[in-house]
Formats: structure tokens, sequence, C-alpha cells
């Protein structure tokens, strides 16, 4: 079985002032690295010849923290890249400094867990999802989303701000992924009592299950329902939270997996094609990647109904709720 739920080949979006800060942070990182390598530079090196410590140049690399001008600009002298890398990593450069698009308005209402996620999915060229309980953020109407949110906060805090800023996020969010001009291909993955479990009334339940009827007749969209009946819906992707695998394309950023728990979140990020020592064993964290994918694998493979069976059902639940 493959390890890529989308196997199209598509190259990356190109790099540019439409990428997102964390994007834009990350590719500068691994662009720093590839130079610094190629160069046969360490990172002890590279530190000593710009006047940083090395855990500067680790933190440069690994994106863990906004680069700062006058070390990314000292590090392009040192490494003398080609013009046109010259070029791109000012683009880099000049985004990553530039705040996320929830930085400001909606810092309050989204958790640090989320953060990487949100800056992110929009560059994907590809997202595969899997929700267990609910109809994802993605594809959820205003009336939906408001249940959901509205059930998720204090009774004091339905008639101040916080209600209509989380709708204001969640639709914003939608516009930048799937009302991009180049949208990624989805899949959306959802456990079958997704369709019976009411989030506000019949009239919300029936205007949720025509809109994704609706999204799932578009040619980058595929809804598929986990049916309850089949065994991987009643072990491990029973017992697993939201899951998400994106991918970004050859020459663009590493994919990963997002598994997200209550009010935490872990990513899994792909290992790199070409290990430093073939000879050494995966490392933990490369090995929850692939057990994750393969999870996701398994609930596409083993335990959804077609895409045909799944927007019958859609056109069932749409009935019932008339």
């Amino acid at each position: 079985m493959s390890s890529d739920l989308n196997p199209v080949v598509r190259l990356a979006r190109s790099a540019g002032p439409d990428w997102t800060k964390t994007a834009a942070n990350i590719m500068l990182g691994r662009t720093v690295r590839e130079l610094r390598e190629d160069s046969g530079m360490t990172q002890k090196s590279l530190a000593h010849a710009v006047h940083v410590s090395v855990s500067t140049i680790n933190r440069l690399e690994t994106a863990e923290k906004t680069p700062m001008r006058r070390t990314v600009e000292a590090v392009i002298n040192v490494l003398k890249p080609d013009e046109g890398t010259r070029d791109t990593l000012a683009v880099l450069l000049s985004r990553a400094l530039e705040p996320e698009w929830f930085q400001h308005r909606f810092s309050d209402c989204t958790p640090d867990y989320l953060h990487r996620l949100l800056g992110l999915e929009s560059m994907a060229i590809a997202i595969t999802t899997y929700d267990v309980r609910l109809v994802p953020g993605l594809l959820q109407t205003p009336a939906y989303s408001e249940h959901i949110i509205r059930t998720g906060l204090h009774l004091s805090e339905w008639q101040g701000p916080e209600v209509e800023l989380r709708l204001a996020q969640r639709r914003e969010r939608q516009l930048r992924v799937l009302g991009q001009p180049d949208p990624p291909h989805c899949v959306f993955m959802m456990d079958q009592s997704v369709l019976g479990r009411k989030a506000g009334t019949k009239q919300v339940m029936r205007e949720q299950m025509v809109y994704l009827r609706e999204m799932s007749d578009l040619p980058h969209i595929t809804i598929r329902f986990v049916l309850s009946g089949r065994m991987i819906a009643g072990n491990a992707a029973a017992m697993a939270g939201s899951m998400a695998q994106l991918q970004f394309g050859r020459g663009g950023l590493p994919d990963f997996v997002y598994a997200e728990q209550y009010e935490k979140a872990d990513y899994f990020t792909k290992p790199s094609s070409k290990p430093k020592d073939p000879s050494k064993p995966p490392t933990p964290r490369q090995n929850d990647y692939e057990r994750h994918l393969q999870l996701l694998l398994r609930i596409q493979g083993e335990g959804c109904a077609s895409p045909a069976k799944s927007r019958r059902m859609l056109d069932k639940a749409i009935k019932r709720y008339s």
C-alpha cells in the first residue's frame, strides 16, 4: 500500500508574497540548511562566521522562532547563494517577518496548538482529513459552526463578542483554504455517526447536509463516510481524534500528519527521503509519522464507503432532516 494518499505528483506552490508566515519561515530555514550543507559548513562554523551562537543557527534552520533580519542577511553574505536563490530568500524573509493572518484579530480565540496547522493548510496541494464526531471545520456551515462554538463556551460568553469572533475566524479559514484560486485537492473522511449527531435544529442539520452534498460534487473535493460496521471503525480509528495529512508537493515543505485530541495536538513530519545515516533506525517521531499515516490509509482503504455511496448517504440524511 502506497504511503502517498494522493499519488498525483504536483510541484509545490512557488515561493512568493502569498506564502504564509509559517510556511515562509520553514522554507527559509530549510534553504539555509541546504546551502550550508552544500558549502560543507557545520552549524558551528557558520555561527562563528556570522558571530552568533550555534543555537541561533539551529533555531533559524528549524524555524523554531521568527528569524532576525540581520542574522539572515549575514548568513546569506557568508553562504553566497546565486542571484535567484538570494532573491527567493529575500522574499521568504520579508514574509517570515510579517504576522500570520490570525495573529491580530483572532489571537484570543486561536489556541497555540492550531497555529502551525492554520499557518500551513492554505499552502498544501493535498489535504486528507478524518473526523470522528463532527463535520470538519473547513466544511461547516455558519449555523452548524455557531452551534458547535456555543456549546463549547460558558453561558456568560454567549452574549459577548466571542461567538462572532470565532465564526469570523472559521469563515476566513475556509476562504483561505477552499476559496483560493487554486485550492488543494481534499479528501474529507467522517465517521458515519456524524450524519445522525444533531448540532442544532433539524433545519441546521439539513442545511449542513445539503452543503456537504453540494461540495461533494466539486472536482477537488471528495467526501467519504467511515461505516460503523467496518472493523477498522471499531478499533484504532474509533479511538483517534481529528487527523489530517497535509502534502505540499515536489520541492516544497515537508509533508506532515496532524493529530488532534482535547485541547492539544501533535505534528508528525515526514522523514527525509535521504537520511544522513541510513544505518540508523528511524527516530520515534519518524515512526509516529508512518504510524499515523498508515492509520489514515487503513481508514480510507478499509473503512470508508465509496464517494458514490457517501453521496447517497447524504441524500438520505437530507430527506431525514426535511
